[in-house]
């Protein structure tokens, strides 16, 4: 059998010689044709693996690429083709979504198992290739099980050369935000599916800014790992007078945060992909899988604490060694000694999004009139077995690993099982508003793949949609947004991209459990579209191993 060492060398060296010699047989998938490659080729390698590692001091195995966690950070122009080399040296399979990328023309890149790709195997390969025709702060992650909770993730930046606002800040600084488990999430998402959990998601252990903090040892199980408190934070070196783009991203598994730096302000210009009018905050509520980009002017020279705080009041269970505090060092002088800054003393709710009606849009925009909607519930309940799962509008998402539902296009299937929640729009452009009404008294982050929608309002507890009072008039567009506890929120999206979609609450234990659906647009189109023969391979090989 040949070894890893030799599959992935020859891997590499058969797509090099690609890039040489375009027009040969063994080249990387076409682009659609309804994309055209004016800009440059960016090829990242990505070797995956497991080792030991121990961000905030307390050792454990993670998820490695190229042997870094964090994962390495994709960065590319508006127009770029992005070409993903991956080669899983994991005994699991895998897969590489990139989070907030429309996949135009390319949906079976998606990367989403059992919707729009099979896993690519333990000691295989398989190239991500797709040009981007947007800007903006994105991230990458596995969508195979939980794997990105342990680490397999990245940040994701695409640059305009005509952001208005480009002239506005001298350098940028990507912050990752994450909540950190310090036991496999295998096991913990075992018992969350047991009837001894009561529903109760599993509780982060720490969190991490940029891949860093410190832990207090005394709370970890005695002998069951190494352990060392006051571990290294991250550190920001500022340089008075200059102005910093800071691209903030939320890729946590379950926390929210307020995110903060001491006696600095903060002046939003970007939320997922969309530049906004400019406007300062003192502290950002970030949602899991949501980004922001702010501009912070290094005015105020010293040591500063940046924060970010959890919000453990979504939690139905707290870690005992828990500090929901988390921070990293602002400083002028690479001093790394620890600041004595004091907060901002605004008051944030607890457990409440940033209000979307204090973003607008940079440019003026024509939201049209929906013709087609669904409402969607959200709810837990308990089965037959007294395990708590989720549903939306009564059904529990089952995937489906070994025949995604992509490839069920292809075969011409038009009748999908109830389990897999799918939303059917044929007529391409169809303007689509999904009514989402929660029922739980926690509040939840809806990702859509695919497309960004508008938020058009939303609510809390003891309020219902009124259509009359949506704004439709200068509405945020994203791909992110929160429904709030008990309450609702109406999204506007126009069905302009054939493809399997998915549609689901972005705490990565709700999607274990079942809060996914999928929208399934325009498939007479979607069969019109080749896809490459690697991809096809994945599902014939019949190799999943989950």
């Amino acid at each position: 059998m040949l070894s890893r060492k030799i599959l992935t060398q020859a891997f590499i060296l058969i797509y090099s010689f690609c890039l040489i010699l375009p027009n040969s047989s063994l080249s990387s998938p076409i682009l659609s044709s309804n994309q055209n490659p004016t800009g440059n080729e960016k090829v990242f390698n990505f070797t995956i693996n497991k080792g030991s590692y121990a961000p905030d001091g307390f050792e454990r195995n993670v998820y490695l690429i190229n042997g870094q966690f964090p994962g390495p950070t994709i960065e590319c122009d508006k127009g770029d083709t992005i070409v993903i080399n991956v080669i899983n040296e994991l005994d699991e399979d895998t897969t590489i979504h990139s989070h907030g990328i429309s996949q135009r023309g390319n949906p079976w890149y998606d990367g989403v198992p059992g919707q729009s790709q099979c896993g690519i195997p333990s000691n295989g390969t398989f190239t991500y290739k797709f040009q981007v025709d947007q800007s903006g702060t994105y991230w990458y992650h596995s969508h195979l099980k939980t794997q990105y909770i342990d680490g397999l993730s990245g940040p994701l930046i695409i640059h305009d050369p005509d952001d208005p606002y480009i002239k506005d800040y001298d350098e940028e600084i990507i912050v990752t935000l994450q909540d950190w488990y310090h036991n496999d999430s295998k096991p913990l998402l075992a018992y969350y599916l047991s009837p001894e959990s009561h529903g109760k998601e599993p509780s982060p252990d720490n969190g991490l800014i940029n891949g860093k903090n410190s832990y207090n040892c005394s709370f970890a199980p005695p002998g069951s790992s190494n352990c060392v408190s006051n571990a290294t934070l991250s550190q920001f070196n500022f340089v008075q007078g200059k102005r910093y783009r800071i691209r903030i991203i939320n890729n946590s598994a379950f926390s929210a945060f307020v995110f903060s730096i001491d006696g600095h302000l903060m002046n939003i210009i970007e939320v997922e992909g969309m530049i906004t009018q400019n406007h300062t905050v003192h502290q950002l509520p970030i949602n899991v899988g949501q980004r922001y980009s702010v501009i912070v002017t290094a005015d105020n020279p010293g040591q500063f604490w940046m924060r970010a705080e959890m919000e453990i009041d979504c939690y139905t269970y707290k870690s005992p060694g828990l500090n929901p505090l988390i921070k990293a060092i602002v400083t002028y002088n690479n001093s790394t000694d620890p600041p004595s800054s004091t907060a901002w003393n605004d008051s944030v709710a607890n457990c409440v999004d940033f209000n979307a009606s204090d973003l607008k849009p940079y440019n003026t925009q024509n939201v049209p009139d929906a013709n087609l909607n669904f409402t969607i519930t959200i709810e837990f309940y308990k089965d037959k077995d007294n395990i708590t799962l989720g549903t939306l509008n009564n059904s529990t998402y089952v995937i489906d690993v070994k025949y995604p539902t992509i490839n069920k296009v292809y075969d011409n299937v038009t009748q999908f099982a109830a389990d897999q929640n799918v939303f059917l729009i044929e007529k391409n452009n169809t303007v689509v508003d999904i009514i989402l009404l929660n029922y739980l008294t926690l509040e939840h982050p809806f990702h859509l793949h695919g497309h960004v929608f508008w938020v058009l309002g939303s609510g809390g507890s003891g309020t219902k949609p009124d259509y009359n009072k949506l704004n439709t008039k200068d509405p945020i567009q994203r791909d992110t947004a929160t429904v709030p506890a008990l309450g609702w929120t109406v999204l506007r999206f126009v069905s302009n991209n054939p493809g399997v979609w998915g549609f689901h609450c972005h705490i990565e234990w709700h999607v274990e459990v079942g809060l996914v659906a999928q929208f399934v647009t325009q498939p007479d189109l979607v069969r019109q579209l080749t896809p490459p023969n690697d991809w096809k391979a994945l599902c014939s090989q019949k190799h999943n191993k989950l």
